[in-house]
This record gives C-alpha cells, structure tokens and sequence, in this order.
C-alpha cells in the first residue's frame, strides 16, 4: 500500500534537489523505507543508521509514488505482478510484462540544451533508447519491457512534485489504455554492450 497524500507532500517539502547517483550499498542501508509509511518514522530511522536523511527521503518518495501509478495501471486493466521480488516485472499489459519506471525528464539532457518532442512517436524512443543506455549499472540495470512515466516541470522541484499527482498520471495512464484499444503496443529495438536487444516500450508523458 502506497503512503498517504499527505505524507508524500510532507517528503516532497524536505527533499533536496541533490542526492547524489543511486547505489547497491546505500539502498542495501535503507531498505527499510520498503516498510514505513510515514516521513517521521523514515526520518527517525535514517538518524538512528547514521544514514543521509536526503538519500532515505528520495527513495521513500519514489518507491510510494511508483508503487501508486502501479495501482493506478492495475486500476485501468493491468494485472499486477504476483512476485514482490520480481525485478523486472510489475505488471501485465494484455499478456505482455512490464516494468513501471516513474522518473522525471532527465536534467543531464536539459543541461547539454538537449529538449526532445515527446509529442511524437520518434521523440519518445530517442528518449527510451537514451533511458536504457543512461541507467544504473548496479543492481536495477535490466533490457527487458519497459513504460517510463517521464514527470515535466520548470523546475526541479516542479518534476519531483508531478511524481504525487495521481489525477493527472490517472488521467495520461488512462489515455495510454484507450490508445491500446486501437494501436499496438511501441516496440523497439535497443542497444547495449554492441548486443541488440527487443523491447517493448513507451513514454507516458506527464506534464
């Protein structure tokens, strides 16, 4: 069950823009925001492990944020993966395995002047093959089925804040099933290591 709406603002009001890249040893720290659901208990236990309250505070919030527009897919038509420990899947799509990535558009292409349409369907892969070739190669890297939920904003804080609001993911989630209906679901197909991998995949545009 995901935080309550109050809680995840409370969060988004102390998170600080920088939290540095994620990594296996500090999420192995505070895998204990798996089981909080309030801001002052993950406060309190980040204090007592002598861990960054920032890198608690950044990974609470979007693990209960992700965990909401799962609901929301599931809520739409989505059957939901039975395996809580299942790392590459979260839910099914008519038949097919996704995993749900709930991010933000990526600062780094903002800084290099790089802005990409995601208004049609040769910007939205550019900016999947850019997400699989620019994510973490610890832990959570996989090429396997992808839907990035991409939150747009002015500001940082602006992107951050889309991450909790569920009315308009609900209504963009929404969107996306009645496109199903009458389109097939994006494949591609993407790179990595010079091996060439098949995926299906989509940007649902947030903004």
């Amino acid at each position: 069950m995901s935080a309550s709406q109050r809680e995840l603002q409370k969060a988004l009001n102390l998170i600080r823009e920088n939290w540095g890249r994620q990594n296996n040893a500090n999420d192995r720290r505070s895998n204990f925001i798996y089981q909080v659901q309030t801001v002052d208990e993950c406060l309190r236990r980040a204090q007592v492990l002598g861990i960054d309250s920032n890198y608690v505070l950044h990974r609470w919030y979007n693990f209960h944020t992700s965990t909401k527009c799962e609901e929301i897919f599931v809520e739409h038509g989505a059957i939901k993966e039975q395996d809580p420990y299942n790392h590459d899947i979260d839910i099914y799509i008519d038949d097919i395995p996704y995993d749900v990535k709930l991010t933000v558009y990526p600062a780094k292409l903002e800084n290099e002047g790089v802005f990409i349409d995601l208004n049609s369907r040769n910007g939205k892969n550019d900016l999947i093959q850019w997400f699989y070739s620019n994510q973490s190669q610890e832990g959570r890297k996989h090429l396997k089925n992808r839907i990035f939920i991409v939150c747009n904003g002015d500001t940082a804080f602006e992107k951050m804040a889309k991450k909790c609001d569920f009315e308009t993911i609900d209504k963009a989630i929404r969107n996306y099933f009645n496109y199903l209906l009458s389109n097939a679901p994006n494949q591609l197909v993407i790179e990595d290591s010079g091996r060439q991998f098949e995926v299906y995949s989509e940007i649902i545009n947030i903004y």
